[in-house]
């Protein structure tokens, strides 16, 4: 990014959400996100909210990009006071978030996993609606209760969140398996999936969302091989949002299917 950039989470709301996690009180992500972004420098930009349904249920499927001094956080953000201010009625995003941090300090004093554990529930479920799944680095996809949730979520109309890598990155790297079948199940009601890249282009923090498209109904194959297809699909749909300098694990990927195939079933 250019000297002078600074993005930092006002202080006062950091304080106002920490209060909110303590009580168990909920809040709107949209609106939180959006007070947090507006003191960013250069300021962020979003791009394709036309993409975005306007009512009705849908999975937003991004990459987790971040870098020294940027947190992935940012352009999480981005994609919520979008999603919250595109709709018919202001609506939240919910996401699918890691159930705890394995190894997490402030400065040289470790922070017991167990108060990790359950901050993070009272961050998840009290406050914003989230799911919680295990970490990428436990092995496992999901939890039962984290999938329900979102599954909860789509029934009631509302758009749900998930970041297939798992682990933030500058780069794409190979989405979580398991994740793809789980994409399929959970989209299994013809609710589209909605594709949002996140890159730094021309210094600016950018979210770019991209038409919405449906998983294809695979059949033969083993269950790994089902999974790595559609992990791919969805993968490749984000990359093509990136620049090529950031198709990392799965630049073969687009490459293959070349810049005139399109991912899935497109609904537009």
């Amino acid at each position: 990014m250019p000297d002078g950039s600074r993005y930092v989470f006002p202080p006062t709301l950091l304080l106002r959400i920490a209060l909110s996690v303590a009580l168990g009180r909920p809040r709107s992500l949209g609106d939180d996100s959006a007070a947090g972004l507006r003191g960013a420098y250069p300021p962020p930009r979003t791009c394709g909210i036309e993409h975005l349904p306007r009512s009705g249920p849908f999975v937003v499927v991004g990459n987790h990009y971040q870098r020294p001094g940027l947190w992935a956080g940012w352009g999480a953000m981005l994609a919520n006071a979008a999603v919250r201010q595109t709709g018919e009625r202001p609506r939240e995003l919910h996401w699918l978030m890691t159930s705890e941090l394995l190894a997490f300090r402030l400065g040289p004093v470790p922070v017991p996993r167990a108060l990790l554990r359950w901050v993070f529930r009272r961050f998840a479920y009290r406050v914003y609606g989230f799911g919680l799944v295990p970490a990428r680095e436990s092995g496992q996809v999901g939890s039962t209760a984290g999938l329900r949730i979102a599954a909860r979520w789509l029934a009631a109309g509302e758009p749900v969140g998930v970041l297939p890598e798992g682990t933030a990155s500058v780069e794409l790297c190979e989405a979580r398996p398991g994740v793809g079948l789980f994409l399929a199940w959970l989209t299994r009601d013809e609710v589209p999936l909605i594709p949002v890249g996140v890159a730094e282009v021309e210094g600016v923090l950018t979210a770019r969302f991209g038409p919405p498209f449906r998983l294809p109904r695979l059949a033969g194959g083993s269950k790994v091989e089902r999974d790595a297809a559609l992990r791919e699909t969805v993968m490749v749909a984000i990359a093509r949002l990136l620049p090529p300098a950031l198709w990392g694990y799965y630049r073969p990927a687009v490459e293959r299917a070349g810049a005139a195939e399109q991912p899935g079933t497109i609904l537009e």
